[in-house]
């Protein structure tokens, strides 16, 4: 069976210049994930976000540590699928 590979990237939130940041994984690397599933909340300001699993299966890569500057469209985790 072929496994797929489904990005998380950091979409436009809409905050203007806000500087935006990693803040909480919810999710351990190589830990089963559910599509809609909070994996990590970021941090804009005053404002968190919880950004969700986009697919089911299993993290296999988080590519941000926690309070680094992120960026839109910044690779933020890996999830393997099959």
């Amino acid at each position: 069976m072929t496994q797929q590979r489904i990005e998380l990237r950091l979409p436009d939130l809409d905050l203007g210049t806000t500087i935006v940041t990693a803040c909480c994984w919810h999710a351990a690397v190589g830990a089963r994930v559910v599509e809609g599933d909070r994996l990590l909340e970021v941090l804009a300001g005053e404002v968190t976000v919880d950004l969700a699993a986009p697919a089911s299966g299993r993290l296999i890569q988080r590519c941000v540590e926690l309070d680094e500057p992120l960026t839109i469209g910044r690779l933020l985790a890996v999830i393997e699928v099959q």
